[in-house]
């Protein structure tokens, strides 16, 4: 409260900005606030029981490459050093109207800005008692650590892995070259259903498959004993570990309950605000206003989050400006690349061109005439034209031709 008129000493409390969510999205917001307002109070809701780590770097962690202490970006010396005060809690609630945050054990902390960031938890399968691996988390990562330790021992090893997307991809690339008999289970057609066709799918299957990887279509796990899988067809196959990369569940109670607007995740408009005064989302629980392609969506993924963190900052600070990135996502699965960009999904499009050279495979996802997504297989070269094209909102609804030429650089189309 400021207070205006007064004679003499005039008292200007500092801002109380409240982050939930101690990932790169809400760690990036705190860190770029301090940069703003050297004043302010900052205070980080954790529900990890960690200083900010890289999930990125979490594959390479339990393959060995990285030692597991250089996954950890921040010590808690530097959010001493910074000012910024790391409790690690769940919320349980929220009141807009007091301004406040009550979390596990009763406390309550209040805010004058609040910012959600705490990301998504692991959707988990019906049958799933706790022993199916997932891997989000760095206690997921040293529990594959120990996993494939123990997979080393058996004298025939057999992973299963449900999902086709990327989690997939990451868990498929510790197991395979491993020697494990690594078996993928999907619920459709296709891998990565939302951006790939089943063309495009049959060449990673088939990449795959080159590589000890046995994909199974249009198959369901119904239950699993700990040695047994069994399918809802009545098929059965022995597996040593079942793992699980089927999405993140990005809807809190709590905030459903205070009133702020849900969908997918917590929605917002291009500047990231929520219909609730005062309050903010950023990163893998951000349903917002993606200006480039006209609608909402969510993108969980490292940079975006990273971005966005940066970005509510300022917005939270006072700079009024939307925010804008075309999104992407990447894996190289055993020498050839896999990749999303933008917004690639087959229900968002009007229209799909297909770019096609024998052994890579492009769609372009086209709404309005303009290009709001792309995913590759094995086409290297169409990631950054594909991103300059969504982020300059070309006109392209009579060059089709051209898109569909995998010889014409999509470079040449800006």
């Amino acid at each position: 409260m400021t207070v205006t008129g007064c004679r003499g000493f005039c008292y200007n409390p500092p801002m109380h900005y409240l982050i939930i969510g101690g990932g790169i999205a809400g760690t990036t917001a705190a860190e770029t606030l301090r940069k703003l307002a050297a004043k302010c109070d900052i205070t980080i809701i954790s529900a990890e029981r960690h200083p900010l780590y890289s999930r990125v770097m979490l594959p390479h962690y339990v393959s060995g490459k990285t030692p597991r202490e250089r996954v950890f970006l921040k010590s808690p010396e530097w959010y001493n050093e910074q000012n910024i005060h790391l409790a690690f809690h769940t919320v349980v609630a929220l009141e807009p109207a007091s301004k406040t945050v009550t979390v596990d054990g009763g406390h309550t902390y209040s805010y004058d800005k609040l910012l959600i960031a705490g990301g998504g938890h692991v959707r988990h399968l019906p049958f799933d008692d706790g022993h199916i691996q997932h891997f989000q988390t760095v206690e997921d990562a040293d529990a594959i650590v120990a996993l494939i330790a123990r997979l080393k021992n058996e004298s025939h090893p057999a992973v299963g892995i449900i999902g086709g997307g990327f989690i997939s991809m990451d868990f498929i690339k510790l197991f395979a070259p491993l020697g494990i008999a690594t078996h993928v289970f999907l619920r459709n057609d296709r891998y990565f259903t939302p951006s790939f066709d089943v063309e495009m799918s049959h060449m990673l299957t088939e990449h795959l498959s080159e590589h000890g990887v046995v994909t199974h279509l249009q198959t369901e796990i119904a239950s699993w004993d700990g040695s047994l899988a069994k399918t809802i067809g009545g098929g059965a196959l022995p597996l040593h570990a079942l793992t699980a990369g089927v999405g993140l569940i990005c809807q809190y109670p709590w905030a459903k309950e205070a009133g702020v607007e849900v969908g997918h995740g917590i929605r917002t408009n291009e500047f990231l605000e929520t219909n609730i005064k005062d309050v903010y989302a950023a990163g893998d629980c951000a349903e917002f206003f993606d200006v480039l392609i006209e609608r909402h969506q969510q993108a969980g993924n490292w940079l975006n989050a990273q971005m966005q963190g940066q970005h509510v900052a300022r917005v939270m600070h006072g700079e009024r400006a939307p925010f804008h990135l075309v999104s992407s996502y990447s894996a190289t699965m055993f020498g050839k690349p896999v990749v999303a960009v933008g917004c690639a999904r087959h229900d968002v499009a009007e229209e799909t061109v297909v770019r096609d050279s024998g052994d890579g495979r492009t769609l372009l996802f086209l709404h309005r005439g303009r290009l709001v997504g792309a995913s590759m297989f094995n086409r290297p070269d169409d990631r950054a034209g594909a991103t300059k094209l969504v982020e300059a909102k070309v006109d392209l609804s009579n060059r089709h031709g051209e898109l569909a030429d995998p010889e014409v650089p999509l470079l040449s189309l800006l």
